[in-house]
């Protein structure tokens, strides 16, 4: 009974996809999870490889977004190590931000071993690593389910505190979704651009004309509005 349950579940990387859910469009790390969920049952073995790959991608566009590109010879946690150092971790104003930091720092260390167990994993029962033995030992869908679960966890974590802090002070990839009060407020104070009878909000206009023009003028609204300054970002310390 039990196995005819398992054999009709599905699984789905939830935290990941409510995650990027709240954010712009991003295909390449959607495409990355619809591959985990499609091929964990058909082909488990891949899924070691995809894990690890999904990790990498979004701390690769964490570190992009921020103005802070990887360096291509890091390895997976290292890439992680680095991408954690400089989120906030922690929610602005907080209380008492040394001990809550000390449990965070904690959390992110077991964080750092589960990549790692995805590397090892990766390496020794991944289907594209670095080919393999026809005839080795492998691995099966419960194993592959761990994989893929420790990448959805990861992956729902960082991405969420990416994006909060984001909102609050734009790094150097700037969204237009993620703004709409200063896009409203835009909106309010200038004009509509028209052409012909096609009419276009200004503040569009703005974010697609001139990225750093409207960079500037949502940092001046941030800043009048009290959103944008310090917290604890990048003062989270270097994880060893």
């Amino acid at each position: 009974m039990a196995d005819s349950i398992t054999a009709h579940f599905r699984f789905q990387m939830t935290g990941a996809r409510a995650a990027l859910a709240e954010g712009p469009i991003a295909e390449a790390i959607e495409q990355q999870i619809t591959a985990i969920e499609n091929t964990l049952e058909s082909v488990p073995d891949f899924a070691f490889d995809l894990s690890k790959t999904l990790v990498e991608s979004v701390c690769k566009t964490v570190l992009a977004d921020i103005g802070q590109p990887a360096d291509p010879n890091w390895d997976a946690p290292k890439l992680l190590r680095e991408t954690t150092n400089r989120l906030s971790l922690l929610p602005r104003n907080h209380p008492d931000p040394q001990k809550a930091r000390e449990s965070v720092e904690k959390t992110i260390r077991g964080l750092l071993q589960t990549i790692q167990g995805l590397c090892e994993l990766r390496n020794n029962y991944g289907l594209a690593s670095h080919g393999r033995d026809t005839f080795t030992a492998r691995l099966d869908l419960r194993q592959a389910t761990l994989a893929a679960q420790a990448a959805d966890t990861i992956v729902s974590f960082l991405y969420r505190i990416h994006r909060d802090a984001l909102v609050q002070a734009p790094g150097v990839r700037v969204y237009y979704e993620d703004h709409t009060d200063f896009n409203d407020a835009f909106d309010r104070t200038y004009e509509v651009v028209k052409f012909g009878e096609l009419e276009l909000l200004p503040s569009r206009v703005l974010f697609h004309a001139d990225r750093e023009a409207y960079k500037t003028a949502l940092n001046e609204f941030l800043e009048r509005e009290g959103m944008n300054g310090g917290d604890d970002a990048n003062a989270n310390g270097a994880l060893e």
